[in-house]
């Protein structure tokens, strides 16, 4: 037994704050098998929901949103629930992967001439410059080469482009250290879901394979397109569960909070008598325009791929995040895109053990897609940055003193995939 316990080899803390919960996922691995440690997750009030507001960042495009700093009341419960939640947890250290959010960074493709990785990170400076709406700076600035591409008669490089303003990471750290956490990467929230699921892809043959990840919030909707180990866009969608209960509480005359539980109870019961299947139609009719545009839009990011890049044919798109559970979203997402829309399985093939994940989904889990990729980046602490080009962010962080620690660094990390990670 103790033999055992010297073996086990602890992650650190994977945290998502996200529009309407905060979760925290921790992994632990003996002989490189990884297993559950500890997971806890709060959802927050629906008048701290409402005060996440966001406003428009690099021109204002999907995908290019930035959220308002955290209003009062909504902060304070962040910060004191992740409190509670780490005392009442079995947590083993304070170390946290965190990540900032999707609405708070910009990101845009951008076609580049060829160039070296030192000159491309140059330039890569200058065109986020051109491109966002804010200050950027060469340590808060990163890049993914998504492959070759033909313009007219010259061959490009097709690069995503990811910034995050200061005042951003600012925020994040402050909230952090108000946690009692000790930051040891900031990874964004796109990558983070990559890094769950290409943790499937082993053989020589995945190398080709087409993954696309379709996450539905509560705010947004996050398209992640990959083939192999290189993502091939990102995307934000602002149709998501938000607009889907105002849809709701309007169509029946009812309030948000009542549209909200209404679609909760629906597709997590399921439906029980002639009366609730009439009801569960009446939701259904009420946001079908919704999901009709979504799928025009998710559509629209697969055409896009498919004309950039050469041999993109995806099987399957994986759905991921609370909505994934309205079974009449799936249905109509698989008949409008024409591909089998699957429900994510995060934590597919790791030991739960004993630990209760907060959900009676247990076979799915899908809502803990973001934190199942912090806490897997939380088990490679030694890796610093992941994409070519990309640089270790280092910044002054205080502990819960307000005290500044000098020395310590945090790494914003550009990308959920390297080559360290896949060895």
């Amino acid at each position: 037994m103790f033999e055992l316990l010297s073996r086990t080899k602890y992650g650190q803390i994977g945290l998502d704050v996200g529009a309407d919960s905060i979760r925290m996922l921790q992994f632990a691995t003996v002989r490189e098998r990884p297993f559950v440690v500890a997971a806890t997750a709060r959802h927050l009030p629906e008048d701290a929901i409402g005060s996440d507001a966001r406003l428009p960042v690099g021109g204002g495009q999907a995908g290019s949103q930035h959220k308002v700093p955290l209003s009062g009341k909504r902060r304070q419960l962040v910060v004191e629930n992740a409190r509670e939640m780490l005392e009442s947890g079995v947590f083993h250290g304070r170390n946290v992967v965190s990540c900032v959010r999707t609405d708070e960074i910009g990101v845009k493709n951008a076609r580049l001439p060829h160039m070296p990785d030192n000159e491309l990170a140059s330039a890569v400076v200058w065109e986020c410059q051109e491109r966002f709406g804010f200050e950027v700076a060469s340590d808060r600035v990163h890049y993914i080469r998504a492959g070759e591409v033909r313009q007219g008669v010259e061959t490009r490089d097709e690069v995503i482009l990811m910034a995050v303003p200061e005042d951003t990471i600012r925020r994040h750290l402050e909230m952090l250290s108000e946690m009692h956490l000790n930051p040891a990467h900031i990874d964004a929230e796109p990558t983070a879901l990559f890094r769950t699921y290409q943790r499937f892809l082993r053989r020589s043959d995945d190398e080709s394979v087409v993954t696309v990840i379709v996450d539905i919030g509560l705010s947004a909707t996050k398209v992640i397109v990959a083939r192999g180990m290189t993502i091939l866009l990102i995307k934000t969608i602002d149709i998501a569960g938000r607009k889907f209960n105002e849809s709701v509480a309007e169509e029946l005359n009812m309030s948000y909070s009542e549209a909200a539980s209404l679609r909760r109870r629906i597709f997590e019961s399921g439906v029980a008598s002639e009366v609730e299947e009439k009801l569960e139609w009446s939701v259904f009719d009420a946001i079908r325009e919704q999901i009709e545009t979504l799928a025009r839009e998710i559509s629209l990011c697969l055409r896009y791929c498919s004309v950039t890049f050469r041999g993109f044919r995806p099987t399957t798109i994986t759905l991921t995040g609370g909505e994934a559970y309205d079974q009449h979203l799936v249905k109509s997402l698989n008949e409008y895109l024409d591909c089998e829309c699957v429900i994510g399985q995060p934590l597919w093939g790791i030991d739960l053990g004993g630990v209760v994940m907060g959900s009676d989904r247990r076979g799915e889990l899908t809502e803990w897609s973001v934190a199942a990729g912090l806490a897997l980046r939380g088990l490679q602490p030694k890796i610093k940055a992941d994409i070519p080009g990309s640089t270790s962010a280092k910044f002054s962080l205080a502990d819960h003193r307000n005290q500044v620690v000098s020395g310590t660094n945090a790494t914003l990390v550009g990308s959920g995939v390297s080559e360290q990670e896949n060895r």
